[in-house]
């Protein structure tokens, strides 16, 4: 039979092996656009609990550094060959499947294919598709935070757009500090906002950067967990712009 989300995966698949035969922003830029539209996955699952307690748990594997992944495939039989059919499988798009691993802290990415491509997609990565998503609908320019990245002091005059950040901050349960630092990437200046968060991510860093947007002046702004290590190390000596005030 047939397996039409095979074909529609063609061009993930494309960027994936363009990305570990020449690894350049080209590819990743491909990469990012198959996932945002073009992309279904087959997710190895199984049901857990009784009666009403019931739910779906995903496939999750471990690295040698204690990294948690969930498991999606491309293809119908890649899923099969590897839970050699004592799983079952959900079949989602990558928004829907990124929205439950950002709200799991646990978990650091996705391998896509294992034993074949076994591609990582790191949890960082998956946040920037989010806000590219996002800043397309909204008529927006995203900003695309990599390795690459080199961090300073703010860029510009950001009183107003930190204090519009911890007035919408004191609102949002899942932000428990803030940090805004400056960056340079691929020779473009820009700001970064550095959230402490529990729980999902989603909707708070969309609306941070509809509010970098609103605030920001001229000056682009990204959103980076504070889980990203890069970012933890970027305001260790820095004091946070907004911390949730400590309730008894």
């Amino acid at each position: 039979m047939s397996d039409y989300r095979e074909k529609k995966n063609a061009r993930l698949l494309m960027a994936i092996h363009g990305l570990q035969a020449e690894p350049n922003q080209q590819w990743e830029d491909r990469l990012m656009d198959a996932l945002n539209h073009h992309t279904e996955f087959y997710v190895p699952m199984r049901t857990v609990g009784e009666g009403q307690e019931r739910k779906p748990a995903f496939a999750v594997v471990e690295d040698k550094d204690h990294n948690h992944f969930y498991v999606l495939f491309t293809s119908q039989e890649k899923a099969k060959h590897w839970t050699k059919g004592l799983e079952t499988h959900a079949v989602l798009s990558f928004h829907q499947v990124a929205s439950m691993a950002l709200g799991d802290p646990r978990i650091s990415g996705f391998v896509i294919n294992m034993n074949t491509e076994n591609f990582i997609l790191w949890r960082q990565f998956i946040v920037n598709c989010f806000h590219q998503n996002q800043a397309h609908l909204m008529g927006q320019d995203p900003v695309q935070v990599s390795n690459a990245i080199e961090f300073s002091d703010p860029v510009g005059d950001t009183k107003e757009l930190e204090e519009a950040l911890a007035e919408y901050m004191r609102d949002d349960q899942n932000v428990t500090a803030a940090y805004l630092v400056g960056a340079r990437q691929n020779d473009k200046e820009f700001n970064v906002c550095i959230v402490s968060h529990v729980g999902s991510i989603q909707p708070s860093f969309s609306n941070i950067s509809v509010l970098g947007r609103d605030f920001g002046g001229n000056t682009p702004l990204a959103v980076m967990s504070y889980q990203n290590k890069k970012a933890e190390d970027a305001v260790k000596d820095r004091l946070p712009f907004y911390r949730r005030p400590f309730v008894l």
